[in-house]
């Protein structure tokens, strides 16, 4: 059958940051993802061979179905690579490479994508030519800061060392002293509202918790979510996805509509371990409902895009997005048609972009090697100092 779509490929290069992009664009194209799986597939559970895989029916075990969707979405593909401009080969021990990622996860402000390294100096680039900023840099970079965020248009760094340990806000000309109670000092938010700031830990197989920090009364409420990387808010129900990649992969998806409902957790109790298991285990309030929970898949991320709600998904060595309904996935977009792992990603939004912060143990440990852009129908993938793809 003589196809319809025709794939046009072009290659934009230029160089940003001492680094350097190239730049495609296609329609929605599933041949190649098919021909991988039909490569690579095995099933431990339902049988199926390699002769049985097709567009509706390309991964099924007694849990899910995947498919191709017959409402694919398109995206414009990017690919970046720039350098930390304080990089440097000249380390002793292979664990010291994360020196050479952000400390913490980039946020994005005023179209520009903030990041801060181990050396306390703030990095910025401009999202629409990728090019540093060295102007916004220089007054950012007054003093020196431990860990920063981006919540509700807001910067916020918090600066530790012998004199003082302070949380500041960015004013749009200066650091100020923030006027606000901030529940972290060292660890991604996932989501703040008017109500809530919600952060998360993760204890790999051991577990992990989700916290609601009450802006108003400074209480914090938890429940278990092993491990949570996504908040979406729909009403007044908080959509939390969280994914494991022990073993097969796990993940899951609950909504809380009132996390005041859930149990409070002393400031003594975040982040550690109760009766040998993470905290969020000890909840017995069943406030919350479960959406879905999936075995031998792992979700990286959702987001809402055009009204549909969109997941990263990681399956047999392969990353694309998806739509979920019920035990049907149904591929949306190949994204880079290749793999694209992490351990701990954070998704957040910033106004008309999507930002999804992703780690990899190997590489850097807990720090950032990567980061996913979506910015209307284009989805830039931009990796720190080298190819970061599998």
């Amino acid at each position: 059958m003589k196809k319809t779509s025709i794939i046009i490929f072009y290659i934009l290069t230029f160089w940003a940051a001492k680094g350097q992009t190239t730049q495609q664009t296609t329609p929605v194209y599933f041949d190649r993802l098919i021909q991988k799986f039909k490569e690579s597939w095995r099933d431990p559970f339902s049988g199926q061979t390699d002769d049985s895989i097709s567009k509706t029916s390309l991964y099924k075990t007694k849990y899910f179905n995947v498919s191709i969707s017959e409402e694919p979405l398109a995206f414009d593909t990017a690919h970046l690579i720039i350098k930390n401009p304080y990089y440097t080969d000249d380390f002793d021990d292979y664990d010291d490479n994360y020196i050479n990622y952000p400390t913490s996860y980039s946020g994005i402000y005023n179209g520009k994508l903030i990041s801060l390294f181990r050396n306390g100096k703030f990095v910025v680039h401009d999202l629409n030519s990728f090019e540093r900023d060295i102007n916004f840099e220089n007054k950012l970079n007054t003093q020196k800061f431990s860990y920063q965020w981006i919540n509700n248009g807001k910067l916020y760094a918090y600066s530790e060392n012998l004199l003082f340990n302070r949380l500041f806000e960015w004013s749009g000309d200066n650091w100020i002293k923030a006027r606000k109670k901030f529940p972290v000092k060292d660890r991604p938010v996932l989501f703040e509202d008017e109500k809530f700031i919600i952060f998360s830990d993760c204890h790999g197989e051991w577990g992990g918790t989700i916290y609601f920090f009450d802006k108003t009364s400074h209480d914090t409420y938890f429940t278990e979510s092993t491990c949570a990387n996504s908040v979406i808010k729909k009403e007044d129900n908080y959509l939390v996805l969280a994914h494991l990649g022990h073993g097969m992969g796990v993940s899951e998806a609950k909504s809380i509509k009132d996390p005041k409902q859930l149990p409070k957790a002393k400031k003594s109790e975040i982040n550690v371990f109760k009766d040998g298991q993470a905290l969020g285990y000890s909840d017995q309030s069943k406030s919350y409902k479960k959406e879905f929970y999936l075995f031998g898949i792992q979700l990286f991320s959702s987001f809402n895009y055009n009204g549909r709600k969109l997941y990263v998904t990681y399956l047999n060595d392969l990353t694309f997005l998806t739509e979920i309904d019920g035990s049907e996935i149904k591929i949306v977009n190949p994204l880079f048609n290749n793999e694209i792992y992490t351990h701990n990603p954070v998704t957040k939004s910033y106004g008309d972009y999507t930002l999804i912060n992703l780690d990899f143990y190997r590489t850097a440990r807990d720090k950032e090697v990567s980061v996913l852009i979506i910015n209307k129908s284009t989805i830039t993938k931009l990796d720190w100092n080298q190819n970061q793809s599998q």
